[in-house]
């Protein structure tokens, strides 16, 4: 996997992202908004379409959005570029583009695992004003039934799914070495609510799905509307999850 693999991947996905994914539990966004000062800044890092600075930015937080991707940027920029306190910034966690000693909180909401974390570490340390904090979020879902299946489906059809807690997973093991100072982790309550065409959108924007021009495309779809039909889940269902929050100071 390549560094430019990480950046581009998730190109054809953007529309897929923007309608599937969910944000972050409100306790852990409130959580984070309470260790900035009176008119701080957050940078929000692989900022995707812009769910946490969102989060940010309805707590009056001034928030700088990094996302290498263009059409994910796109999708950021055009949902809350409306906003003077937002800003969508063409940089990637190990070169953000951002200035020295310029933000007050660094948060990495499921991507931190695609970055290098020994640039991304020295690129908070220059960014960030002294000891500032890093947050990296996650969502992990539950282990029931219905997630149990899913499991079974995306297996079955998308090469190289391990779990849907993946990047939360290959995380845990690099938190000793990237916050040496120690670290913190909260848990948080968060069921994901979802219409059936959300959930569907939502399993085609993982890095793992197979794109649209792929033969098994259209036969993980039709698994995931069937494995709705099997649970006789309504128009909007919601399934077990939680937000986790990690997080140290640089």
């Amino acid at each position: 996997m390549t560094a430019n693999d990480n950046t581009t991947r998730f190109g054809d996905r953007a529309d897929a992202y923007a309608k599937g994914r969910a944000g972050y539990a409100d306790a852990a966004i409130d959580y984070l908004a309470a260790m900035l000062p009176e008119g701080g800044k957050a940078a929000d890092i692989g900022a995707g379409t812009g769910l946490v600075a969102e989060a940010l930015l309805a707590r009056g937080i001034e928030v700088a959005a990094v996302e290498p991707n263009d059409a994910m940027r796109a999708k950021a920029a055009a949902r809350l570029g409306h906003d003077h306190r937002f800003a969508a910034v063409s940089g990637s966690a190990e070169a953000t583009g951002l200035a020295d000693d310029s933000v007050d909180l660094i948060v990495a909401g499921s991507a931190f695992h695609w970055f290098d974390a020994d640039a991304f570490r020295r690129e908070c340390a220059r960014i960030g004003k002294p000891s500032v904090g890093v947050a990296l979020l996650y969502h992990v879902r539950g282990d029931d039934e219905f997630t149990r299946r899913q499991c079974e489906i995306c297996r079955e059809y998308c090469i190289g799914f391990s779990s849907l807690c993946n990047g939360f997973t290959k995380t845990l093991p690099r938190l000793d070495s990237f916050f040496p100072d120690g670290w913190q982790r909260l848990d948080f309550d968060c069921p994901l609510l979802y219409t059936r065409d959300s959930f569907v959108a939502r399993s085609l924007s993982s890095s793992y799905a197979p794109p649209v021009d792929d033969p098994r495309h259209a036969k993980y779809r039709a698994a995931l509307e069937a494995l709705m039909d099997e649970f006789a889940l309504p128009e909007r269902f919601t399934v077990s999850n939680q937000t986790m929050l990690l997080w140290g100071r640089i």
